[in-house]
C-alpha cells in the first residue's frame, strides 16, 4: 500500500515548455515581437491613441499579403519535411501567371479553362522535377534551380519578355466577402478576399494531412530518415515524387491568386517567392534536413514575417530596415529555436543524472 501511495503521490518529471511545444520558441519572439511595435506606437502617440498594428483592418491587411506566400510555404513544409527542397517556386509562380494571363487574353480559352491550364502546367512540372529528385541521387537545391533557371526561360518566351495585361477577369478572386463593414476602431472599411479563406483552408487541410494520416507520417519518416523508412516498407520515391507534385498544386493555385491581386502576368511576379516561404517554413520550425516540422509553426513564421514589413511601414522606416529587419529575425528565431533545444536537453540529462544519484544512494 505504502509503495502504492507513494507511486500516486510521485510528480510527473518535469520538462522545459520549450521541449513540451514544439511552436514555443517562435510563438514567444513573435508575441515579444508584437508587444515591441504596440509600445513604440503607444510611445511615438503619446498613449492618446489606439495602436494601429493591432486594429482590425491592420491584422486583415496582413492577411491579405501573406496569403499568397502562406500557400506556397505550406506546400514547402510538406516538402522540406519529407528532406527536399524548392527554389524554383518563384520562377514556376511567374510561368503560371503567364500562362494564365496568355490563356484568357490571347489564347481566348476562358477564365475557368485558363485558370486549369495555369494550374495543371505547375503540377506537371513540379512532378516532373519530383521524378528526378527521387530517381537520381542529387541533392533536390541542384535539381530546382536549375527548374528556377528552366522556368524563368519558358516563361520568358512565352511572353516574349513582356508583360501579359488582363481586363480584370479574375478580380472575382479578390472581392471582398465582408463588404460594407467597418473597424471599430479606424473606422476603415474591413476586407476580406476569397483567397484568404483558400490559404487558411488549405493549411487546415495541409496540417490535419501531416498528423493524423499514414500519409503524412510516411512523409516525417521519409525525411527523417529515408533508409529505415525504405526498409519499414515505405515507398520513398513514390513519397518524394507526391510531395513534389503536390507542391506543384499549391503552386499553381497561388499563383492563380497572386495574378488576380496583380491583373498582369509579368516574369517578376513570383520573384524572390522561394526566398520568402522558404524563410517562413525555416522561421516556424521545419528542419532543412527534413523530419521535422508543422503547419501550425509555418503558420506563426508566415504572420510573423508578413508583420516586420507591415510594421515597418507602419513606423515609417525605409525599405532597406525591412530586409535588415528580416535577416536578423530570422537569424534569431532559428538560433533561438537550436538554444532552446539544447537547454532543454541539458536540463533533461540533469535530472536524469540527479534522478540516477538518488536512486544510487537510497541503494546504498
Amino acid at each position: 500500500m505504502s509503495d502504492q501511495a507513494s507511486t500516486k503521490t510521485e510528480k510527473a518529471p518535469w520538462v522545459s515548455p520549450f521541449k513540451r511545444f514544439e511552436n514555443f520558441t517562435v510563438l514567444t519572439i513573435f508575441v515579444s515581437f508584437v508587444i515591441i511595435i504596440v509600445l513604440l506606437q503607444l510611445i511615438m502617440t503619446g498613449g492618446t491613441k489606439y495602436p494601429t498594428f493591432i486594429s482590425p483592418v491592420n491584422i486583415l491587411n496582413i492577411m491579405q499579403q501573406v496569403g499568397v506566400p502562406g500557400i506556397v510555404a505550406v506546400g514547402m513544409t510538406m516538402v522540406m519535411i519529407s528532406g527536399g527542397i524548392d527554389l524554383s517556386v518563384g520562377m514556376l509562380a511567374s510561368l503560371v501567371s503567364i500562362v494564365t494571363a496568355l490563356g484568357i487574353s490571347k489564347w481566348h480559352l476562358g477564365v475557368v479553362p485558363s485558370i486549369l491550364v495555369g494550374i495543371s502546367t505547375a503540377v506537371v512540372l513540379e512532378t516532373l522535377m519530383g521524378f528526378i529528385i527521387s530517381r537520381v541521387k542529387v541533392e533536390p537545391f541542384i535539381i530546382t534551380l536549375g527548374g528556377m533557371i528552366t522556368f524563368q526561360g519558358i516563361a520568358l518566351l512565352l511572353c516574349n519578355s513582356r508583360e501579359v495585361i488582363m481586363n480584370g477577369e479574375l478580380n472575382f478572386i479578390k472581392t471582398n466577402l465582408i463588404a460594407g463593414t467597418k473597424d471599430p476602431v479606424t473606422g476603415l472599411n474591413l476586407v476580406i478576399p476569397p483567397y484568404v479563406l483558400v490559404f487558411l483552408l488549405l493549411a487546415l487541410l495541409v496540417g490535419l494531412l501531416l498528423k493524423y494520416t499514414k500519409y503524412g507520417r510516411r512523409i516525417y519518416a521519409v525525411g527523417n530518415n529515408s533508409n529505415a523508412a525504405f526498409l519499414a516498407g515505405i515507398n520513398v520515391r513514390a513519397m518524394r515524387l507526391s510531395v513534389y507534385a503536390l507542391m506543384g498544386l499549391l503552386v499553381g493555385i497561388g499563383s492563380v491568386m497572386l495574378l488576380a491581386r496583380i491583373n498582369v502576368g509579368i516574369i517578376t511576379l513570383g520573384q524572390g517567392l522561394e526566398i520568402d516561404t522558404i524563410a517562413m517554413v525555416v522561421i516556424g520550425g521545419t528542419a532543412l534536413k527534413g523530419g521535422k516540422g508543422n503547419v501550425l509553426g509555418t503558420l506563426i513564421g508566415v504572420f510573423f514575417l508578413g508583420s516586420i514589413g507591415n510594421a515597418m511601414n507602419l513606423l515609417r522606416l525605409p525599405s532597406e530596415v525591412q530586409f535588415v529587419a528580416k535577416g536578423l529575425v530570422i537569424i534569431v528565431a532559428v538560433s533561438a529555436g537550436y538554444v532552446s533545444s539544447t537547454f532543454s536537453e541539458f536540463l533533461s540529462r540533469r535530472k536524469g543524472l540527479a534522478a540516477v544519484s538518488g536512486d544510487a544512494s537510497k541503494g546504498g
